[in-house]
């Protein structure tokens, strides 16, 4: 039997998402664990699989318009995909092996990463769309044409791992990164980070799948939430402003990071 909280859960998620673009994994995850006490791989691995399936569709949309730079993505791909199935095959196991408390670890990480994106939602507009991005260092030919594809392969390999682990960044982390070192156009990146995102965390969501940690009734119940939350966010979005909102988001998930984090 669904659980209809989980749906109520998942619609005001997805009208979050719809609102801000603010990533779900770093709404559900933390959600999933603090509220309904579900042990945080479970509650990674089902947010992968829920969130790949949610991520399809917007990127279906961008890939019709021609908004997706593949080349990009392709680079991205090289270190993520790597980094996330590492994460959860070798990585996890290994740590267990040894006596890491793995459920400890995953919240510590989640906390970490959780104080990131709120922090960059924050100052997002301020640095990464105005001189940070577009100063001499940023734009030079060094930058641009000689470390382009290093970084995007070593920002692709961390971002994976930390996707593996927690869920979170598959968006707000990878853009920061594209904003950082692309010349491509606001629309375009959004598609780009999107689509890769869809990939990573279909690979991520399918590792956690295998290795038992994720609950496929828990996922239905947010889908049947998420999209109908997902549509009317959008909506909103053209209505409703929605600048203060990312920035008390931002605010709130660095909270919830910090707590997570330190216990």
């Amino acid at each position: 039997m669904l659980d209809p909280w989980l749906s109520a859960s998942g619609f005001v998620v997805g009208v979050l998402v719809g609102m801000t673009g603010v990533g779900g994994g770093a709404l559900m995850t933390p959600l999933l664990i603090l509220l309904f006490g579900v042990t945080p791989t479970t509650a990674v691995g089902t947010d992968l699989v829920y969130a790949t399936i949610t991520k399809s569709f917007g990127s279906y949309q961008y890939i019709r318009r021609g908004q997706v730079n593949f080349p990009y993505v392709r680079w991205l791909v090289v270190g993520s995909i790597p980094g996330a199935l590492l994460s959860v095959f070798v990585l996890t196991p290994w740590l267990a092996g040894r006596g890491v408390d793995v459920e400890l670890l995953t919240t510590r990480v989640l906390g970490f990463m959780l104080v990131a994106v709120g922090i960059i939602g924050i100052l997002e507009h301020r640095f990464f769309t105005g001189r940070l991005r577009n100063s001499k260092l940023i734009r030079s030919h060094t930058v641009q044409v000689r470390y382009k594809e290093p970084i995007l392969v070593v920002g692709g390999l961390v971002i994976g791992t930390g996707v593996g682990l927690t869920s979170v960044g598959s968006g707000s982390l990878l853009m920061a990164v594209l904003l950082l070192v692309s010349e491509l156009e606001v629309l375009v990146l959004i598609g780009t980070d999107l689509f890769h995102a869809t990939i990573l965390l279909a690979a991520a969501g399918f590792a956690h799948l295998v290795s038992g940690h994720v609950e496929l009734p828990m996922v239905g119940a947010l889908l049947i939430g998420s999209i109908p939350g997902i549509w009317l966010g959008t909506r909103l979005a053209q209505v409703v402003p929605t600048t203060p909102l990312r920035y008390g988001l931002g605010v709130l998930l660095a909270a919830t990071g910090i707590k997570l984090a330190i216990g």
